[in-house]
């Protein structure tokens, strides 16, 4: 059996931001999220104090996310496939319901989410400026519209999840059907195979998939 050498809080953070961004945490007192984490009470408080704290860990996962993973400042093929599935990656990273709560009831740290995640964007949109002048990805749609598609398309197929308009399964297909359409629409030149990064980076975003809407009632 594989063990896990995942920091315990660490591996915590993740599941509640799985567990928030579905069921939202307004309504949910600490002893609820515990047996929602399938744990103790007395563990959760180990690691946490209140659910500010659950809630502040979440918000910094996405915020390392942006910093782990910056926009190249060069479009080259080679970082193309990989810079476009961080961006849909992030661009699935939040829903709605948490977006709401989050402003409602802590507005600096959703002030702090957006801002980065703005940016974040707004550079993917400038790299997607120097691919188009590169001749990598189509120029006959504004860089605007590409965004717009993206995050429509990842956006869509997770909400229709939610709502039970799909399956888990179907949700799977559709996100690599949009992925696979989406760049060989985008790309001048023939998509090419993937790298062990772009495989990694399609298994992260499959598992973070099934861990988060797995929990849609």
């Amino acid at each position: 059996m594989e063990v896990s050498t995942m920091d315990p809080k660490k591996e915590l953070i993740i599941k509640f931001n799985h567990i928030i961004l579905i069921q939202g945490f307004t309504r949910f007192s600490m002893v609820d999220l515990a047996k929602m984490a399938n744990i103790s009470r007395a563990k959760l408080y180990i690691y946490f104090k209140n659910k500010d704290e659950i809630v502040a860990a979440v918000v910094e996962r996405h915020l390392r996310f942006t910093q782990k993973y910056p926009v190249p400042s060069q479009a080259q093929a080679d970082n193309l496939l990989p810079t476009m599935l961080n961006a849909w990656l992030l661009m699935g990273s939040t829903t709605t319901l948490f977006e709401q709560e989050l402003q409602q009831t802590y507005p600096q740290l959703a002030r702090r989410l957006n801002q980065a995640i703005t940016k974040y964007f707004a550079d993917v949109q400038q790299y997607y400026q120097q691919a188009q002048t590169a001749n990598l990805i189509i120029d006959t749609v504004s860089t605007e519209y590409l965004m717009f598609q993206n995050k429509l398309n990842i956006r869509g197929i997770l909400q229709q999840v939610q709502l039970g308009e799909l399956t888990l399964e179907q949700g799977e297909h559709y996100l690599k059907e949009s992925s696979t359409f989406q760049s060989q629409a985008m790309f001048v030149a023939p998509v090419p195979q993937p790298t062990p990064e772009v495989l990694a980076l399609e298994k992260t975003i499959i598992n973070e998939y099934y861990d988060t809407y797995s929990l849609t009632n």
